[in-house]
């Protein structure tokens, strides 16, 4: 009899092709059982039923097709054989395989209820088991002649032929009792031994299952990045002020030695350096000299906080490769193979009509694949991407799990992690640096509190710039004004009248979406009645990412060709959006995002010799007295940044890192941890339910909040049209393939916003919980305003940024 794993795909060839790219995938101390996983996880379909269910042949009893039970029996029969009942990976294959379909649970959700009592759902499985075992035992020689190079005949047959699930469960309830209880197998890689083992199973499968070839990470040669280096700073349309180019170029010299001499004596290195220095260039050339110097074809993982930086970071990055490698092909593979980016919005458009014609070659799900399964030597994700897939049970997160070890992370901009999480964060980058040899590069303008204090002495930290007090002494371009009186809109916009007329370009960051409209609107007619011709533009998440994104191209296009205008935004701009204003002016919130606004201000030293760029601090008010800072920040944050202020008039940007210094230590004083210990301990003992591991997020999601999609051009309203095809669609590749179709269109014109403004949009039933929210092309007039996004209520101080 012949099997098959899918339709077309020899059964036996799969489990081969997955043992071998998932022990390829493993790292070294768990490649032997990532192998066993890969020949197992499929062994269920070597019934006459999953058989006649791929030829769409009718079946009695239905659940007799599924194979994720019996196939995580073999696995645990089989590693059990080899590991016996005192290690942690019988236990881990078993979970890898079962759910290698799913999410993952806790151990406890897939063993007996106790050492008599399997619990109904396992004996029903038990009960399903043992009708597809005797199955199996019919066609036996059949199947030991399709596994006769992969398998060993012998535990294929004891197993069929002594099938005693009962026995298995029971010795991995003991495992499990042993290492909940008694605390046995657990240490600190506990954890990651099972990830790891999963990651790579269903990370291997998924892309033999999608018959996709593997691409190789490509070589990339720090000497010719170099080469690349000095062309692109040479370029006429990258130079800035000379004085500032010869800081940043010293910056990135002393950081290259640095990483030079220190290659071998850290595994957790930092880059402290002054907004503006030049620390992607930098910290990228960093991570790939350490790669080159730790040899192995490591990975660089590229982490920023945002998904509205990630692409100006990528563009730059993908130049400077493309340049080191004088390489023009327009082959997606190829170019994924050097640098992909990862987020939800990413390849929702192309560069170039080329690039455009060479991914028609490849169906949307394959492409999906690839970037999901990070094969690329530079990946560039989120913060999201990237913690979220160490801390998860799900099992689309998980598939690039495996990549992380040995990988050197770069981690931009790590004060954007709420600090709360900053033990979690110092506990699972140590473990993955001590026990599996990865590395980690943080880059940070403002120097949180973090891999600090008296974990240095446990595990040290290499700071790359030592020196980077005196470049904040030399990056001294803003001074910093407090204006210490709580205020109204109309007595602010009156207080700023005179920067907004004088021949500046300006910046007003505000902490609400409704303040930001009010300013917005007060601004425009102040420049109406003056009769003044400055640009005046608005950037919020009010707008839909896709016209965010290409304002923010304009506005750094003008800005670049020394134009004036004005901006009113709120928090959108300010890490990592590189604008450059002559004034910035900011509503009060805590002081590392004070730094941060104040770093699109005067960011490429113009005003460096003779005067300062301003920024100025309000405290805004709303009708009700109550400041708008209270919105969006906690009060805690808020009165230490008073504290550390209130001292000060006004400062220079040399004087900033001194107060962040102080500002850190009193937030990490004040502000409660728990949540990061909570989650350790959840960690230790593997708790995936969604009161803990299943339930983590770094982004705190606010349930009075429904995401709508906005229906503007006649493309969205297309895709809005095909959703509800791909919905009714039941071949799921078919599915996919559409879904991700429309999936990115989506993703640019949904805005999340509060449920209180349900009432304006149209509220379509999907399934009988679901509901999609949106606002058709109709409504768009009356409801969106292309300049200002929707238009809501302008006494509604919500909580969205």
């Amino acid at each position: 009899m012949k099997f098959y794993s899918h339709p077309g795909k020899d059964l036996g060839e799969h489990l081969k092709q997955v043992s071998i790219l998932a022990a390829d995938y493993c790292p070294k101390p768990y490649k032997e059982a990532a192998r066993i996983a890969g020949l197992s996880h499929d062994f269920g379909k070597f019934t006459t039923f999953f058989q006649k269910y791929l030829n769409k042949e009718p079946l009695e009893n239905s659940k007799l097709k599924q194979h994720g039970f019996l196939s995580a029996l073999f696995g645990a029969y089989w590693a059990l054989g080899i590991w016996g009942d005192d290690s942690l990976i019988p236990l881990a294959v078993y979970s890898s395989i079962y759910h290698h379909h799913g999410n993952l649970s806790s151990y406890s959700e897939i063993l007996p209820e106790g050492s008599k009592n399997l619990g109904p759902v396992l004996t029903n499985n038990v009960e399903i088991a043992r009708k597809q075992i005797e199955d199996i035992a019919n066609n036996l020689e059949d199947v030991k002649r399709t596994c006769k190079d992969i398998i060993e005949e012998k535990i294929i047959q004891d197993f069929v032929l002594g099938f005693t699930p009962e026995v298995y469960l029971k010795r991995l309830l003991r495992i499990e009792y042993n290492f909940k209880v008694n605390e046995k197998y657990r240490n600190p890689s506990s954890y990651f031994l099972h990830q790891f083992i999963y990651s790579s199973l269903i990370a291997a499968d998924k892309i033999d299952a999608a018959g996709l070839d593997v691409i190789s990470p490509g070589h990339i040669s720090y000497r010719d990045l170099l080469s690349a280096k000095g062309k692109i700073i040479s370029d006429p349309e990258t130079q800035v002020k000379k004085d500032i180019n010869k800081i940043r170029e010293k910056i990135f010299d002393e950081v290259s030695k640095n990483i030079e001499d220190n290659w071998d004596k850290a595994k957790i290195f930092t880059i402290t350096s002054p907004t503006g220095s030049g620390k992607t260039l930098t910290g990228f050339c960093a991570a790939a000299k350490l790669a080159e110097k730790l040899g192995g074809n490591r990975k660089i993982i590229y982490v920023l906080p945002f998904t509205s930086i990630i692409d100006q970071n990528y563009d730059f990055i993908d130049r400077l490769i493309s340049e080191s490698l004088q390489d023009e092909s327009s082959d997606i593979k190829r170019k994924l193979s050097y640098i992909a980016k990862h987020h939800h919005l990413a390849y929702s458009d192309t560069n170039s009509e080329e690039e455009e014609n060479d991914m028609e070659k490849y169906s949307l799900s394959e492409l999906q694949l690839y970037l999901e399964n990070w094969f690329s030597r530079v990946t560039v994700t989120t913060f999201v991407q990237f913690f979220e897939s160490i801390l998860t049970h799900r099992n689309r997160m998980l598939k690039k799990l495996h990549n992380y070890a040995g990988a050197v992370f770069l981690i931009d901009e790590i004060q954007a992690l709420d600090i709360k999480f900053y033990p979690l964060v110092e506990h699972l980058l140590k473990i993955l640096c001590r026990e599996f040899d990865s590395r980690v590069i943080l880059m940070t303008a403002t120097k949180p509190v973090i891999f600090s204090g008296e974990l240095v002495q446990a595990f040290p930290v290499c700071e790359l710039l030592p020196e980077y007090p005196l470049y904040y002494q030399k990056f001294n371009r803003t001074r910093l004004m407090l204006k210490k009186k709580d205020m109204f809109i109309e007595e602010f916009i009156e207080d700023i009248k005179e920067i907004i007329l004088s021949n500046k370009s300006v910046m007003i960051v505000c902490n609400t979406i409704n303040s930001s409209l009010e300013i917005y609107r007060r601004v425009k007619k102040i420049i109406k009645e003056q009769g003044r011709g400055e640009p005046l533009y608005y950037l919020s998440t009010n707008l839909v990412p896709a016209d965010r994104k290409r304002r923010v191209q304009k506005i750094a296009e003008k800005l670049k060709n020394k134009e004036k205008l004005i901006l009113v935004a709120t928090q959108v701009v300010e890490a990592g959006v590189d604008l450059d204003f002559d004034v910035v002016i900011r509503d009060f919130a805590p002081l590392d995002s004070i730094i941060q606004c104040a770093g699109r201000c005067n960011r490429s030293g113009i005003h460096y010799d003779d005067e300062k760029g301003w920024v100025y601090l309000y405290n805004l008010k709303d009708k009700n007295g109550k400041r708008l800072a209270y919105y969006i920040y906690g009060k805690t944050n808020l009165n230490l940044t008073r504290e550390v202020l209130e001292e000060y008039e006004e400062l220079e940007e040399k004087d900033y890192l001194l107060l962040i210094e102080k500002y850190y230590q009193k937030v990490k004083e004040n502000v409660s941890q728990q949540k990061s210990y909570d989650l350790i301990d959840a960690v230790e003992n593997f708790a995936m339910d969604k009161d803990h591991i299943a339930g983590f997020s770094i982004i705190q999601n606010n349930p009075d909040y429904i995401d709508v999609l906005f229906r503007l051009t006649p493309e969205v309203e297309s895709a809005y049209q095909d959703f509800w095809d791909v919905i009714k669609e039941k071949d799921f590749a078919v599915r996919t393939e559409k879904y991700l179709k429309i999936k990115s269109i989506f993703a640019s014109y949904t805005i999340s916003m509060p449920v209180k403004y349900a009432k304006f949009f149209v509220q379509d039933r999907i399934g009988e919980k679901g509901i999609l929210f949106s606002l058709p092309l109709e409504g768009a007039e009356e409801y969106y305003d292309e300049n200002s996004g929707f238009k809501r209520d302008v006494h509604d101080y919500d909580i969205f940024f």
